[in-house]
């Protein structure tokens, strides 16, 4: 273990994921591609529905493999492709399956046929009942701190409530500091929340794709170990220059835009299950 501690591995998430021995791992997050033709540094992994699910419940299966007893794994994706990770596998083999709710304000993926989706769902299971879970670390402030029973609960030490099954964060814009030519990036402050939730400094988490490299960068500056994997040469290379370097991001690997509109591409929307199209800024990767 200690030769894949705190690295990433340019190859497909399964096959590091075999490097794994059982019961190692304490926390697994994992955000995977969703199966809605998102383009990834020029290539996209659309499927049949039935052979993603096959692919989705596979990968589950190895992410409970190498969990810990006392572990959580958490897998983030669209409600209807959680839905039947949950029904087909996760509620079999876990021993408790929760599902959490991200929501965020989104400007794109209006349908006339149905309500807008502006939500992803996060699926936590654990492999037993005596999960670690740290309400502390994670605790968010009372709203009503001048009620007698919160005073109550205040004076034998309570510092907080647990947040709730639901959470707010906007998603990472194309102008935003922290934003790389990475196509999909989560919001720091939602997995900051999960790792801090479900591990201590020193424990192993296993971030399934390291993508732009943030959370890979959050694990290193929250005291955690990590091991990763990134299939894609242009991310892993922008991710191991974060990691050797401060984190921070360089020219190279930001968000750019073309001026010129001829050099505009038609990219699938990414928040509607119906495909459909708009035109929008090309990235341009390095």
């Amino acid at each position: 273990m200690n030769e894949i501690i705190n690295k990433i591995f340019n190859e497909d998430v399964l096959s590091t994921l075999k490097r794994i021995p059982d019961n190692s791992i304490d926390m697994v997050y994992g955000d995977p591609d969703y199966n809605v033709g998102i383009n990834y540094n020029g290539k996209k992994y659309t499927q049949r529905w039935d052979k993603y699910i096959n692919w989705y419940i596979g990968l589950a299966s190895e992410c409970m493999r190498v969990l810990k007893p006392e572990g959580n794994l958490f897998m983030m994706n669209y409600p209807k492709q959680n839905a039947y990770l949950r029904v087909k596998y996760l509620d079999d083999k876990a021993y408790n399956v929760f599902d959490y709710v991200w929501v965020y304000n989104t400007n794109i993926g209006h349908s006339y046929k149905k309500f807008t989706t502006a939500h992803r769902s996060i699926l936590h299971a654990t492999k037993s009942k005596d999960n670690n879970f740290y309400k502390d670390q994670v605790v968010v402030s009372y709203q009503n701190p001048a009620d007698k029973r919160i005073q109550q609960r205040m004076a034998k030490g309570s510092s907080g409530r647990m947040p709730y099954s639901w959470w707010y964060y906007d998603l990472v814009k194309n102008v935003s500091k922290d934003k790389t030519f990475h196509s999909c990036q989560i919001p720091l402050r939602l997995v900051e929340m999960l790792i801090k939730s479900s591990t201590k400094k020193n424990d192993l988490v296993q971030i399934l794709f390291g993508g732009s490299g943030s959370e890979l960068v959050l694990c290193k500056e929250l005291g955690r170990n990590f091991i990763s994997s990134e299939l894609h040469k242009p991310y892993y290379d922008m991710v191991i220059n974060r990691l050797n370097g401060n984190g921070a991001i360089k020219e190279d690997y930001k968000l750019k835009f073309r001026n010129n509109r001829a050099n505009y591409d038609a990219q699938p929307v990414l928040f509607e299950s119906e495909v459909k199209y708009e035109t929008r800024e090309k990235y341009v990767s390095k």
